[in-house]
């Protein structure tokens, strides 16, 4: 399809701007691979989940005595769902205290992110963000951060006290991610040691019905599907070891988000014929990353979403494949489709980003926190009942 044909072009961007290896230098690039920032997402207040224009299709909504109880999202057909509704979640994404990079050569700073969600969630208005994880093989620096979730049970802590945060803001929901994370396979699968970090996660939120899991990043290259078969099942593999968890507790069966098949996140289509199954394909939805022009909005997220529960986990203007207007026009069609949305990303120096530097080149903590032009786009968006024209 037209959308897969484009990958040759967006390889050599996604190529050209990898993870920062050194210290923070302020770059502007898009970044694209799987150790990159792509784009985020807007989210809207608790009052959203309520709006009088819901769509009303209530009938196929798992509202009955059988599901998990209030405040737990489910999914049905093509939707999520919030105690009977369709859930309408939108925001952005949002970093750890590694930060982008930006402040992994620093302790880390829980406080901070705590800050940057205050304003996220409280000022902008979001209801839904994305919790953007990121570890390495080792620490940055001496007294740096960057070991991940099970070699630094400080890192574990701090993503517990930075979730329970979310959790006290009333009608918001994280999608916890792994963004950054060495277990990944070369092309941004899920591995076996992937699968162990999710099994501790799993246990460690089984009760917080605020929680959805996002199992990676974006799978990469696949751009004429080959491996889809292949992706599908590490894909499927980690859902069962989430599920396995779960079952083995009696926690309810959160929301997994398995992500795109291939160009880092932008495919979708393999899901509509093959559905995950592990757990009886029960609460998954499915993770598209759009930063594209709008004439390829109709294959990587129309399409899939007449069928799938689709999130778009990230988007935002980058130089020659999505303006700004594109975003408007994509913010418009996820409403329309009640599909929820996360921007890319609430931060100064990981591109697109909607925040102004004001950060020195350094971790910006305590910076002011206003938006760039992106950042004023969506807190217009976010400003307006759902499905506003």
């Amino acid at each position: 399809m037209a959308y897969r044909e484009l990958g040759v072009l967006f390889i050599l961007v996604l190529l050209a701007v990898g993870c920062p290896t050194g210290e923070p230098d302020g770059d502007d690039d898009v970044q694209g691979d799987d150790d990159a920032t792509d784009d985020d997402d807007a989210a809207d207040d608790d009052d959203a989940t309520d709006d009088d224009d819901a769509a009303d299709d209530d009938d196929v909504a798992d509202d009955d005595d059988s599901g998990p109880g209030e405040g737990w999202l489910t999914t049905a057909d093509n939707h999520i769902y919030l105690d009977g509704e369709v859930w309408r979640g939108r925001g952005a994404n949002i970093h750890d205290t590694r930060s982008c990079w930006a402040c992994a050569w620093f302790p880390p700073d829980v406080g901070e992110v705590e800050r940057r969600l205050d304003e996220l969630i409280d000022g902008w208005g979001a209801n839904f963000v994305r919790l953007d994880l990121e570890a390495y093989d080792e620490p940055v620096s001496q007294g740096g951060q960057g070991l991940g979730l099970l070699d630094d049970p400080a890192y574990m802590a701090d993503v517990q006290e930075i979730v329970d945060h979310i959790g006290t803001k009333p009608g918001a929901y994280v999608l916890l991610s792994l963004w950054v994370d060495s277990t990944f396979t070369e092309y941004g699968w899920p591995s076996q040691d992937t699968m162990e970090i999710w099994e501790t996660l799993a246990a460690t939120f089984g009760d917080d019905p605020h929680v959805l899991y996002g199992l990676v990043n974006e799978p990469q290259y696949n751009y004429d599907g080959a491996y889809d078969a292949d992706v599908w099942e590490a894909m499927n593999d980690t859902v069962a070891a989430i599920r396995a968890v779960e079952d083995a507790n009696g926690f309810p069966h959160h929301v997994v988000a398995v992500q795109g098949t291939g160009g880092w996140a932008r495919f979708l289509d393999y899901y509509v014929d093959h559905p995950i199954t592990a757990g009886n394909g029960e609460n998954i939805a499915y993770e598209v990353h759009v930063y594209n022009p709008a004439s390829d909005f109709e294959g990587m997220v129309t399409d899939p979403a007449q069928t799938l529960p689709v999130i778009i986990g990230e988007y935002g203007p980058a130089d020659g494949y999505m303006t700004e207007s594109d975003c408007s026009q994509l913010m418009g069609l996820a409403e329309s489709l009640e599909v929820p949305y996360l921007a890319w990303t609430f931060h100064m120096r990981c591109p697109p980003n909607l925040l102004v530097d004001y950060s020195g080149g350094g971790c910006g903590v305590g910076m002011d926190l206003d938006p760039t032009s992106w950042g004023t786009l969506l807190m217009d968006q976010l400003a307006q009942p759902w499905g506003t024209p």
